[in-house]
């Protein structure tokens, strides 16, 4: 398979199809539980208390939604995009448990999406950059800038390759060939675990991401959690 393959959209919405009856478990499993603390730490790093129109990007399970929920206020619209079709189906296991958030499901394409520009108050995204290339993210950028309306927030999160040589070592061994096998464990295919490493070391950290966004106008500030062990982006659209 070329490098460039396993960017493009119908292989990684294959890739998240087949893994979706695992990956909730697998991945809270195979992060020690660290998954859920930085999504909360992705969710709180913005206040969302008075915003009226939410997006979650890349939003598979709708793992992000609870945390939102206890932010918001009752009625609040919660647009959630993902191109998986089986991770769309999941998500309304979340869907039923929420008591504030109005979710509004899009099955699409985030680089061409419906979403009205200037329509969004704040868009959240976890775990979903390092499945795209340079010139994806770049579209990317383009497109959060596009559908924040001035003044609106964003707030995006991603597992990345640690800068020290020692913990990077052991973290990418863990990534790349133990994850696999507790994928197996739980009846997933340890060929789509193992692409998850793959992605997070051609990805780096959220560093790129970070100066794409700035291209665009976007105001940005860049943070690590764990040693850099993820990393995470946080601005305005002023």
């Amino acid at each position: 398979m070329q490098e460039e393959d396993i960017y493009k959209p119908k292989f990684v919405k294959g890739l998240f199809n087949e893994m979706s009856k695992t990956y909730g478990l697998t991945n809270l499993v195979s992060s020690f539980g660290f998954c859920t603390l930085w999504r909360r730490k992705c969710v709180n790093q913005i206040e969302l208390k008075d915003k009226k129109i939410l997006c979650d990007l890349m939003s598979g399970m709708g793992e992000c939604w609870g945390l939102i929920d206890k932010k918001i206020s009752s009625g609040t619209s919660l647009i959630a995009l993902d191109f998986s079709s089986e991770m769309c189906r999941r998500s309304k296991e979340n869907e039923r448990n929420l008591k504030n958030a109005e979710v509004r499901m899009l099955e699409e394409d985030v680089l061409e999406n419906s979403i009205e520009s200037n329509s969004v108050d704040c868009v959240i995204s976890s775990f979903g950059l390092k499945t795209f290339s340079d010139e994806q993210n770049k579209k990317l950028a383009f497109e959060i800038n596009r559908i924040l309306k001035r003044d609106g927030t964003f707030s995006l999160l991603e597992i990345s390759v640690p800068p020290n040589s020692f913990l990077q070592f052991f973290y990418m061994f863990y990534l790349k060939r133990l994850i696999p096998i507790i994928g197996s464990l739980f009846l997933g295919n340890p060929d789509n675990y193992r692409m998850l490493g793959i992605y997070t070391e051609k990805f780096g950290n959220c560093s790129k991401m970070s100066e794409f966004l700035s291209e665009t106008g976007l105001e940005v500030e860049y943070k690590t959690f764990f040693f850099g062990c993820a990393s995470g982006l946080v601005g305005t659209k002023s």
